[in-house]
C-alpha cells in the first residue's frame, strides 16, 4: 500500500507537467493561429474564396487578439499557493506549479497600454520546463527569497538584469528604464509592420 502511495505520488509530479506543457502548447497554437489568420485568409483570397477585405479585418482584430493572448498564457491569477518549495498558481491554461529552487530562468516582460506600462510581469521557468508569470508583490518577494538561498558555488540559473533591477537585486540605474524603451519600440514596430505587410498584399 505504502509503494503505490509513493508511486502514484511520484507518477502525478512527473504527469502534471507534462500536462500543463501539453495545454501551453495548445493554447500557444491557438494564439499563432488568430496571429497567422490574415495571412491565411489572404491564401483565400487569392483563390477567390473571400475577399482581401477580410485579412484587413482580421489583422486589426484577430491578429492584436492573438498577441495578448501568448503575453497571458503564463501569468498567474491570484491566489497562489505555497508547499515549500513550490508555487502553484491558476492560469489562462489551468493550474501551473514551479519549483523555485530548481530555477532555470528568469526574465521580465513588459506590457503596455494606451496610458503607459501596464504590468511588468517576472517569467520564472524552472527544471521540468514549467513556465509561470508572476506579478503580484507575494510572488515577487518569494521568487528573490528563493534566488538568494541558491548557493554561490556551482550553475545559476540565467537572469536577466531588467529582472534582476526589477526585484532591486542589483543596483543597475538605468536599466529599466532601457527594458522599457527598447520593447515599447519593439512592440510598435512589430504590430506596425504586421498591419503594414497585411495591407500591402491585399492592395
Amino acid at each position: 500500500m505504502l509503494k503505490s502511495r509513493v508511486r502514484a505520488k511520484y507518477a502525478h509530479q512527473f504527469r502534471s507537467p507534462a500536462a500543463a506543457r501539453r495545454r501551453a502548447r495548445r493554447w500557444t497554437a491557438f494564439a499563432g493561429a488568430l496571429v497567422a489568420s490574415p495571412y491565411v485568409a489572404l491564401a483565400a483570397a487569392a483563390v477567390g474564396l473571400f475577399p482581401a477585405g477580410v485579412a484587413i479585418v482580421l489583422a486589426l482584430t484577430a491578429g492584436p487578439a492573438g498577441l495578448l493572448l501568448v503575453t497571458e498564457l503564463n501569468t498567474e491569477l491570484p491566489p497562489q499557493r505555497r508547499s515549500g518549495n513550490r508555487m502553484t498558481a491558476r492560469t489562462l491554461t489551468g493550474e501551473r506549479t514551479v519549483d523555485l529552487s530548481r530555477i532555470e530562468r528568469v526574465r521580465l516582460l513588459t506590457h503596455f497600454s494606451t496610458g503607459g506600462v501596464s504590468e511588468r510581469v517576472l517569467l520564472v521557468r524552472d527544471a521540468y520546463g514549467m513556465s509561470l508569470g508572476l506579478t503580484t508583490p507575494a510572488s515577487h518577494r518569494a521568487l528573490r527569497r528563493a534566488l538568494e538561498r541558491l548557493p554561490r558555488h556551482g550553475p545559476r540559473p540565467r537572469a536577466s538584469s531588467a529582472a534582476l533591477a526589477h526585484l532591486g537585486m542589483v543596483s543597475a540605474p538605468g536599466r529599466l528604464a532601457v527594458h522599457t524603451v527598447v520593447v515599447w519600440l519593439a512592440t510598435v514596430l512589430g504590430l506596425c509592420g504586421y498591419v503594414t505587410a497585411v495591407l500591402a498584399l491585399a492592395t
